[in-house]
């Protein structure tokens, strides 16, 4: 019962997270195409050659924000896997406010899930209004904040087992 619901768990935030990291109205990354005539013409001695600089560049998001927001569903799943792993091996929700919640894992689940959805989209808006600097800091906090849990529940796991 367990292994099918991490891995559903897994799945599905899996499955869900590319629907975030790209929209249709945002600049895609330029393709550099460079056609025959033009070679020729750069090539003859009487070309006037324009370089494109940097700036006149288009950039998409950077490969980090998927590979968080991917970090950031597997350490939710995983804290819901080990939060019920525990409380199945004897273990206390320490957080009251999720004492509620932990009482079905359908709820704990679909909380993590809510909650992984929430940052996602969170960090989508705040790239999409050209603060791509917290965009990011927001992600690495998030997966900070979840990896001290993470490493928290696989400690009280191994002295449960």
């Amino acid at each position: 019962m367990m292994r099918r619901l991490l891995v559903a768990t897994l799945l599905g935030a899996t499955l869900c997270t590319p629907a975030f990291a790209a929209d249709a109205n945002d600049p895609q990354p330029a393709a550099l195409v460079i056609a025959p005539t033009a070679i020729a013409a750069a090539t003859s001695p009487a070309a006037n050659v324009v370089l494109a600089t940097r700036s006149n560049w288009k950039y998409g998001r950077p490969s980090i924000l998927p590979a968080l927001y991917a970090t950031s569903a597997a350490l939710q799943g995983y804290d819901a896997y080990s939060t019920l792993s525990a409380l199945k091996n004897g273990g206390r929700e320490a957080n009251p406010l999720m004492k509620a919640v932990v009482k079905s894992p359908a709820a704990l689940v679909a909380m993590k899930a809510s909650v992984t959805m929430a940052s996602i989209m969170a960090s989508e808006s705040l790239w999409k209004n050209n603060h791509r600097v917290g965009a990011i800091g927001l992600m690495v906090a998030s997966n900070l904040m979840m990896g001290a849990v993470a490493k928290h529940n696989a400690q009280v796991l191994s002295t449960l087992k």
